[in-house]
């Protein structure tokens, strides 16, 4: 447990606090908008500060939270994923295999088998999904079935897995904030991301950038975000990081590369799970999470930026030699 660290707390204080004075100033603009949209909005708002709440407690139970927080998000984002591509396309021996081996998973990690899992799932799941369907002769729509129920395990699954594994990358010097501070580093950065995404490119965006998959994404929105994201990684870098300000401008350079590698992979993972939701023909997921839509709709950008923080996290903070051996 981590209520003992009294900088974790401090940031998580710091966190409501800027919760806080965001749902004022939006409660504010809100007035000058419409019922529905106020409405919508609202509810918004309502779904940050929940997710606020259960990311807090998460960090705050350590590595064992954080990884209670994943397998559940990944879950419930598999579950909506199969709704949309149709349970009765996989049948039901498809779903059953892909439910346990997301739990597997999971339950590998926890128990120390994290290294071993983490090279050898995409395979395994391959083997796995390939082979439940071929000797069961599930053969209606083979190649698609089965690339889609190995899409959706990658996705939802081996992806945001990775968000755990940078918690297990410090050996000679963590955080100010503990071994969460890496976990909190990538998921502040990724939805601030989002945020900012979204709001430039609804204050100011004009030039789609992608309009057959995502209409509504504008070059404007992307470049607002990276300039946040990049801003945040500096800012926060010296608590949730070993990229003091102490190492001098190679910590501040890192951590800048940090926050343009974690916008772009997060611009990235949105476009993913809009081309797949295109695809089904649905706008959201789901209606889990009220003004935001379903789990899939709020773990999209961190199902790539995980992966791709990991890496940048493994091998440029090594070749730095800031830190981690």
């Amino acid at each position: 447990m981590q209520f003992g660290n009294v900088l974790l707390l401090r940031f998580i204080a710091v966190i409501f606090s800027a919760l806080a004075i965001g749902t004022v100033l939006r409660l504010i603009a809100l007035r000058r908008t419409s019922t529905n949209t106020a409405s919508a909005r609202r509810s918004s708002l309502m779904t940050w500060w929940a997710l606020a709440v259960f990311m807090s407690l998460a960090v705050l139970m350590g590595k064992f939270g954080i990884i209670l927080l994943l397998a559940t998000a990944g879950a419930l984002g598999l579950r909506e994923f199969l709704k949309l591509i149709g349970w009765y396309v996989l049948g039901t021996p498809t779903v059953v295999v892909m439910n346990v081996l997301g739990a597997v998973y999971y339950i590998l990690v926890w128990f120390g088998f994290g290294e071993l899992v983490r090279w050898m799932a995409p395979i395994a799941f391959l083997i796995a999904i390939a082979s439940t369907r071929s000797l069961l002769g599930l053969m209606e729509g083979y190649i698609r079935t089965t690339a889609g129920a190995l899409l959706g395990l990658m996705v939802f699954v081996y992806g945001p897995s990775y968000a755990y594994f940078v918690t297990t990358l410090s050996e000679n010097q963590d955080p100010a904030v503990g071994v969460v501070g890496w976990f909190l580093f990538l998921v502040v950065l990724t939805e601030g991301n989002d945020i900012a995404q979204a709001l430039v490119g609804r204050a100011i965006g004009k030039t789609k950038i992608i309009p057959d998959t995502s209409p509504n994404k504008s070059l404007e929105g992307l470049l607002g975000g990276i300039v946040v994201t990049v801003g945040l990684a500096v800012a926060l870098a010296p608590w949730l990081t070993t990229w003091t300000l102490s190492r001098g401008w190679t910590g501040v350079c890192i951590a800048m590369l940090s926050g343009l590698l974690i916008s772009i992979f997060g611009f990235l993972g949105g476009t993913n799970m809009s081309g797949i939701k295109r695809d089904a023909g649905v706008k959201d997921g789901s209606i889990l999470l009220p003004g935001q839509g379903g789990m899939i709709d709020r773990i999209d950008s961190l199902t790539f930026s995980a992966p791709a923080f990991y890496c940048f996290v493994l091998y440029a903070t090594r070749y730095f030699n800031h830190g981690i051996e």
